[in-house]
């Protein structure tokens, strides 16, 4: 999982710590604080929010993400849903396990047992419980359930970092 590799690349600015992530041939567009206890590699996460960050002539630039999202939904999806590898934290990993389920990827059987693992809603799980035994007209009540609980939590800025990646539980 490429979030908690320690040899991510950490950048040092103004005193605190950026894990680069994101590089698109101009900056690393989906950077984090982190923490570093050697000033060069990742140690742990310190906060959800998002960074750009590229080198000029100036030296090491920074400048907060803002996404321009439609909604709030759109940019909690933004902020806690990695381009690719497991999310930095356990509301990420939920909505990325949800994507998957919606998209009918490959791992979808990892992402039930995930949110099975992580929910404890009785009607949330009695949902995914339909959407597994194959009823798809209840994924949509599913997904605004799990949407709503994380947005909550999302916008009272509750952290809990992840540490497991949904695709290495599938069957």
């Amino acid at each position: 999982m490429h979030w908690q590799d320690t040899q991510i690349a950490v950048v040092e600015h103004g005193g605190r710590f950026f894990a680069l992530n994101g590089w698109n041939d101009e900056y690393f567009d989906r950077c984090w604080e982190c923490s570093s206890k050697d000033g060069k590699k990742f140690d742990s996460i310190v906060s959800d929010e998002t960074y750009r960050i590229w080198h000029d002539e100036n030296g090491v630039r920074l400048e907060p993400n803002c996404f321009g999202a439609k909604d709030g939904t759109e940019y909690m999806y933004k902020v806690l849903v990695p381009y690719s590898g497991a999310a930095n934290s356990l509301s990420g990993e939920i909505l990325r396990a949800v994507l998957c389920i919606e998209n009918k990827e490959a791992m979808v059987s990892g992402a039930i047992k995930f949110l099975e693992t992580h929910i404890d809603d009785d009607t949330t799980l009695a949902l995914l419980e339909s959407v597994k035994d194959g009823d798809n007209s209840k994924f949509v009540e599913l997904k605004n359930r799990i949407e709503s609980d994380i947005y909550a939590k999302f916008l009272a800025n509750e952290f809990i970092d992840n540490y497991e990646d949904f695709e290495d539980l599938a069957d």
